[in-house]
């Protein structure tokens, strides 16, 4: 048996129709020789673009065990095609699923709910003016030190100046 990993999104619009579409893709699944296994995630969350004019959506994660190629014929199940061809075939088609992704989850960490924390929200949402700088100061330029009155040297200063560094 091989196990795999099913990742799929239920746009918003169709939450009240979440049990029955969960039950069609377990059932698609396990028409294909699939068995289920009991971890499973699901979270709703907004996505990070529109999809099919949906901006939120349920993401559903679920392993899932399938007979391998040896397997398969040893039950006798004749099949041209791949169990997973057909069930990725049958989710792209599907017009509840807006996305979907199987992976191999062999070398997969385990399938657990991942926890967050909820940001504040900020209650100046409307003014972007403010956040984006607009009414921001100016910066100080920084203030150059005064330069300080040359001295007059006269010729004999700088005799002895020169003198004390020659004799060096």
């Amino acid at each position: 048996m091989v196990e795999y990993e099913l990742l799929y999104l239920v746009g918003e619009s169709k939450d009240a129709e979440l049990p029955h579409i969960r039950e069609d893709v377990e059932q698609l699944v396990t028409s294909h020789g699939g068995t289920f296994l009991l971890a499973f995630t699901e979270e709703k969350r907004k996505m990070a673009y529109v999809v099919k004019n949906e901006v939120r959506g349920t993401y559903i994660a679920r392993r899932f065990t399938l007979p391998d190629k040896d397997e398969r014929d040893e039950q006798g199940i004749e099949q041209t095609v791949h169990p997973l061809t057909e069930i990725n075939r049958a989710l792209q088609l599907s017009k509840d699923i807006l996305r979907s992704l199987i992976v191999n989850a062999d070398d997969m960490p385990e399938l657990k709910a991942i926890p967050r924390e909820e940001r504040p929200r900020t209650e100046n949402r409307g003014n972007r003016y403010e956040k984006r700088g607009a009414v921001r100061p100016m910066p100080i330029a920084p203030i150059a030190p005064k330069e300080e009155e040359k001295k007059v040297v006269t010729e004999e200063e700088m005799d002895a100046q020169l003198k004390e560094k020659l004799d060096i």
